[in-house]
């Protein structure tokens, strides 16, 4: 089982660290920030940047649908926001599994949060609120 380290987690933005061999899971509700709740209906938890180093071939799914593939013996660093405007929202409700296979491999997931991540103090209160 691969080692996970939540690197970053704000409202809005999160970035997670999986180092080691073998697997591990991101679950959309672990990177909910304090007062936060979910509605996973319409969860977005956008995959804006990777980095990368892998001995062997690595993956990245959601669902069971594949969304990174790590080829080993790569190091890379993809920052689909800055360099391609966009980013991989398949299956963006989904947990997050992240797949180093038997040899020693790092990666550094980037997040954002969008819909389905609501925060309490930020609710619109209705005409006449304090």
């Amino acid at each position: 089982m691969a080692d996970k380290h939540i690197l970053k987690n704000t409202r809005r933005q999160a970035a997670v660290k999986v180092s080691g061999t073998g697997s591990a899971t991101i679950s959309v509700q672990e990177l909910a920030y304090g007062d936060q709740t979910i509605t996973t209906a319409n969860l977005q938890l956008m995959l804006t940047d990777a980095s990368f180093m892998t001995l062997a071939n690595g993956n990245v799914t959601r669902n069971g649908n594949l969304i990174l593939v790590m080829p080993a013996g790569s190091a890379d660093t993809l920052t689909f926001t800055n360099d391609l405007g966009v980013h991989l929202n398949e299956q963006a409700n989904a947990n997050v599994v992240v797949n180093l296979g038997a040899s020693e491999g790092v990666v550094i997931l980037q997040f954002s949060k969008g819909d389905g991540y609501n925060d309490p103090n930020r609710q619109n209160q209705g005409p006449g609120s304090l």
